[in-house]
């Protein structure tokens, strides 16, 4: 997602537990020994954003959720990521 940081910061201030997970394994020292350069996997790393989801979410958390994801990006000016 770009503007990945603006959106995080927009919906972690509006208390939605937001996340920023899962970096590509080959950049996590561990796996320095093969390390190559994965281009797409590096981008994809850097604009993948973790919302919330768990069995708990009620219908109500979930259109916050999107109302607020949906306004954090227009605001971020990713309009063409956010649905109408």
């Amino acid at each position: 997602m770009p503007h990945r940081d603006q959106v995080f910061a927009e919906l972690h201030a509006q208390g939605i537990g937001v996340g920023v997970h899962y970096p590509p394994n080959h950049l996590q020292p561990a796996f320095a020994a093969w390390h190559r350069p994965l281009p797409a996997t590096e981008e994809a790393g850097q604009e993948i954003l973790t919302l919330p989801f768990h069995q708990h979410l009620t219908d109500n958390d979930i259109d916050q959720v999107t109302t607020a994801l949906h306004q954090a990006l227009k605001t971020a000016g990713a309009a063409s990521c956010a649905r109408s």
